[in-house]
């Protein structure tokens, strides 16, 4: 199961530390993916064929979500080379930990994690990759704590597997002090969106559970994001690599409009040549976005994180409520509120992240069947809507809720009471924003939930 880890050992940690290198980086970048056939990689019964063909497929963006796609439809073979991949990754993730500091081999630098080369053996952002990463950040976390490295060190890991920036902390903090200081060349949008990052990303460096939390926020944030570039229908460059390296832009010299001090663009500089990378071993994907569109999106889904976090605390103020003022959290006598929460729908290998999931600690006992409601929190603007038109947002919205967090899923969350463990989720709810709703509006919502039996609530952000 494990014939990856020596290149991927390889690759993080150096050379030098007695581990055979099997496929040198510099004959990855030259690689050309053939059209795909599972032969390249496994045995009929899908055990892989030696260490070239594991780390290839790895590299092969293209071929390496088909295998995860095909898993997902339950192709066995596809599934078991899934299995082999994720769990090399976790030992890779715990060997990184172990010598992150150099606890396991004496011969540093050489054996410092060398992080920036795991965009090149993982370029992919789909779903693959991105498990891939998680797996390897998982191992990494368990293994970081039995080792204590250091904050520092644990933190800036987990900003690469999970988050995948380079982007340093102190250049946001810097720009969110300029914009809070009124120098006008950061708008409160972007200072908005900034001090998020900088936030999560501060909280990645807490020791315990604060620590391990924000780490699976990042995971659940990234995801998101992702999917919300995915869907976005804004202007785009071409997907034609060589037409499109014309368009690279500059970090130093961002277009007419735009201020080198603004924050965003160093982001959209790694957006674009991480889109850029994964476009030459998938060319289907699309072209990254321009500019505007991207800057549109940013603020968007800024303005997103922010509504859920608000639906959060308002449902934490719930739990100090007495039990019959609370609304959202009704029936429950000793509710539990976390947000980003991972799960996995029964018959499914993807994992979701549902917006916030309560659970009634006190059906927790043995022999009791748990209380679980999932919670999709939605920021539509549902000015320009008709009654019609707002009660077909909602069957789309509670389509979605019903599939990723209702009926029986699994809790992915370590060190929460439920996790591993498979349940039922007891009742699925949607928050909308209640800002400047039309009454004939919100009737109909409400009169469209009741007809679907979902629990439908209105939230103004404070």
């Amino acid at each position: 199961m494990l014939a990856l880890l020596p290149v991927l050992s390889t690759v993080l940690l150096g050379s030098d530390c007695s581990e055979p290198e099997a496929v040198p980086l510099e004959e990855l970048r030259k690689d050309v993916a053939p059209a795909f056939d599972y032969g390249l990689y496994s045995d009929d019964e899908g055990q892989m064929k030696g260490e070239r063909s594991a780390v290839l497929l790895v590299h092969r963006s293209s071929h390496l979500e088909r295998v995860y796609a095909d898993a997902q439809a339950g192709n066995n073979r596809a599934q078991a080379l899934v299995r082999q991949l994720e769990a090399t990754f976790h030992a890779t993730g715990a060997k990184a930990a172990a010598m992150s500091e150099g606890l396991a081999c004496p011969a540093l630098p050489a054996c410092a994690v060398k992080w920036q080369f795991l965009d090149e053996l993982v370029p992919s952002r789909g779903e693959g990759g991105t498990r891939l990463r998680e797996q390897l950040a998982d191992g990494f976390v368990r293994e970081a704590r039995k080792q204590r490295v250091s904050n520092v060190a644990y933190a800036a890991a987990l900003n690469v597997l999970l988050v995948g920036s380079t982007w340093k902390v102190a250049t946001a903090a810097a720009a969110e002090a300029r914009a809070a200081a009124g120098e006008g060349r950061v708008g409160a949008a972007e200072a908005g969106q900034v001090g998020q990052e900088v936030a999560l990303e501060q909280r990645l460096a807490l020791p315990g559970a604060a620590g391990r939390l924000a780490a699976e926020e990042a995971v659940a944030v990234e995801a998101r994001r992702v999917q919300a570039e995915a869907l976005e229908a804004g202007a785009r460059y071409t997907n034609n690599v060589k037409e499109l390296a014309q368009y690279r832009p500059s970090l130093t010299r961002p277009p007419e409009g735009v201020s080198p001090d603004n924050p965003l663009w160093p982001k959209y500089v790694a957006y674009w040549e991480r889109r850029y990378k994964e476009l030459a071993g998938n060319p289907e994907l699309r072209g990254p976005l321009k500019w505007r569109p991207y800057e549109a999106l940013t603020d968007m889904f800024g303005r997103a994180r922010r509504f859920q976090g608000s639906a959060t605390h308002a449902m934490r103020r719930e739990v100090l409520a007495a039990q019959e003022e609370r609304v959202w959290l009704r029936g429950m006598k000793k509710p539990q509120v976390d947000e980003n929460m991972c799960v996995i729908p029964e018959g499914s290998t993807k994992r979701y992240f549902v917006d916030q999931m309560a659970v009634d600690e006190a059906t927790l006992g043995p022999g009791q069947k748990p209380v679980v409601h999932s919670f999709s929190t939605k920021q539509h603007d549902f000015s320009g809507k008709t009654p019609k038109e707002a009660r077909e947002q909602l069957r789309t919205d509670f389509a979605e809720a019903k599939t990723k967090y209702s009926g029986t899923v699994e809790i992915r969350r370590p060190g929460h009471p439920l996790f591993g463990r498979k349940v039922v989720v007891s009742r699925v709810h949607i928050i909308y924003d209640g800002s400047d709703l039309l009454p004939e509006v919100r009737k109909a919502l409400l009169e469209e939930a009741r007809t679907r039996g979902v629990e439908l609530h209105f939230h103004v952000q404070r």
